[in-house]
């Protein structure tokens, strides 16, 4: 579908196919992992500085990354930028940081959910400019029904509705209180 995708350039698709864009899990082989940063490095950097010059990424996802009225997890007060920041990565190595790659994703793609799911969540939601709160628990709840149909997984589900609702243009507070929806379904 890549309906969220952002339009890359050439360059900078060459860019994104250099890119390990998953690094190995824990419990998978791990032997690899240190040549794939090390692999990442000059393509991320140059394909970030690419997309940055054009505005390429919707101003949404940058706030996701470094407002922190956006971070999810309140516990830390600060942006996701601002929680590498924290643990004393700077620079450039925020963005080769192996932690960086699920932020780039998000960059390039929107939230990480199946194409069905996405479309049957947008149908429910209907114009986003319209929406009240009342609406936003049965949204919720229907998001909620979408992570057990579709079998998705419980821990993720949460944040890429939440990012997902933000792309779509539904106001913060309401991606908020879907997201919470959605954690229910653990």
């Amino acid at each position: 579908m890549g309906r969220y995708h952002i339009e890359l350039t050439d360059e900078e698709q060459k860019l994104v196919d250099a890119i390990t864009l998953r690094m190995p899990r824990f419990g998978e082989n791990q032997s690899n992992s240190h040549a794939i940063y090390l692999a990442n490095k000059r393509p991320i950097v140059a394909l970030l500085e690419s997309l940055k010059k054009r505005d390429a990424i919707p101003e949404v996802r940058l706030k996701y990354w470094g407002d922190p009225g956006y971070n999810t997890d309140h516990r830390f007060k600060v942006s996701n930028k601002g929680l590498f920041e924290r643990n004393g990565c700077k620079g450039q190595d925020i963005y080769t940081h192996p932690h960086f790659l699920p932020y780039l994703r998000y960059f390039l793609f929107g939230a990480e959910l199946p194409d069905s799911v996405i479309a049957e969540f947008e149908k429910k939601v209907g114009n986003p400019d319209w929406l009240t709160s009342g609406d936003i628990l049965p949204i919720g709840k229907f998001a909620r029904k979408l992570v057990r149909q579709h079998d998705l997984d419980r821990m993720r589900a949460p944040e890429e509705f939440f990012k997902l609702c933000l792309d779509m243009g539904i106001v913060l507070s309401y991606a908020g209180s879907v997201m919470d929806s959605v954690k229910k379904a653990r």
